[in-house]
């Protein structure tokens, strides 16, 4: 049964969260465990339980959070109409947010954590808050990153930005297929450069040999495309977006992509608040 973590302050963008994975895995044996965390002597009041830059954790009273978690448990009631495969457990801790994600990681042997975002700039913000960046780049478990206008259908386009520094080892490519979900999707494996001149002969070689390895691997239809791009992130949205992509997958050991990808001064610019989700990937 697939473990999944989801946490959660109340709001509109954590339940889309929450119906994009419960439909996401509709076929799938899951066990979802949906948290709330409240900082210890926290006075602030109605905001977020994390705000993805800040990581403000709020205090709500007692009574407010338990009202607050039955509500939930009938809005995730309702959602999911393969109930005989999944499992639903709601909790509240106190404590500090990333500590407390890892805990629950360890204890329960968690295989993925959801998390909503609203737009560009917000994600931007999660990968460099002091807390909450350290999801992705320090906790040892897959992401994956909903944005808050992004809905569930199943997948027929998935980009994969490649770093030929990167090994795609064959854990990666099972964790690849465990989480596209429908062997029909055509995966693009995308390699951005900055220039025209063709590919050195060794790149070459790389490229036909990581096809061939996705495809002894995975049942999906595998593809390698080039695109030429100044810059890293532009090159990757404009594909996608071009693809009508509906997935963006990762590898979170490959932080110069990540970096390059979320973090540039430009990001705002590039406008990355589309409706493709980002699964990063341990390497």
């Amino acid at each position: 049964m697939k473990k999944i973590l989801i946490p959660t302050d109340f709001s509109k963008n954590s339940e889309n969260s929450i119906r994009y994975a419960i439909d996401l895995f509709k076929e799938t044996p899951c066990h979802f465990f949906i948290l709330y965390v409240n900082i210890e002597g926290s006075n602030v009041k109605n905001k977020p339980v994390y705000d993805f830059g800040t990581n403000v954790l709020v205090e709500i009273e007692p009574k407010a959070i338990n009202q607050k978690l039955k509500d939930l448990e009938k809005f995730i009631t309702s959602l999911s109409s393969k109930k005989e495969y999944h499992l639903f457990t709601t909790m509240r801790e106190q404590g500090y947010f990333l500590k407390t994600i890892r805990k629950h990681i360890q204890e329960k042997e968690i295989d993925l954590i959801v998390m909503g975002t609203r737009g560009a700039s917000e994600l931007q913000e999660f990968f460099i808050g002091t807390r909450s960046g350290d999801v992705i780049t320090k906790v040892e478990c897959d992401v994956l990153v909903v944005p808050y206008n992004a809905k569930f259908k199943n997948f027929k386009q998935v980009v994969i930005p490649i770093d030929f520094e990167v090994d795609f080892e064959d854990a990666t490519l099972r964790k690849i297929a465990d989480n596209i979900t429908s062997e029909k999707a055509q995966i693009k494996l995308l390699y951005v450069t900055k220039s025209q001149i063709p590919l050195f002969e060794e790149i070459e070689l790389q490229q036909k040999q990581l096809v061939q390895r996705f495809s002894e691997k995975l049942p999906n239809p595998i593809s390698f495309h080039r695109v030429v791009s100044k810059k890293i992130e532009d090159g990757i949205q404009i594909f996608a977006e071009s693809m009508s992509a509906d997935l963006i997958i990762m590898i979170s050991k490959d932080y110069g992509l990540i970096q390059r990808l979320f973090l540039d001064t430009t990001v705002e610019e590039v406008s990355f608040n589309t409706s493709i989700p980002l699964l990063s990937l341990q390497g």
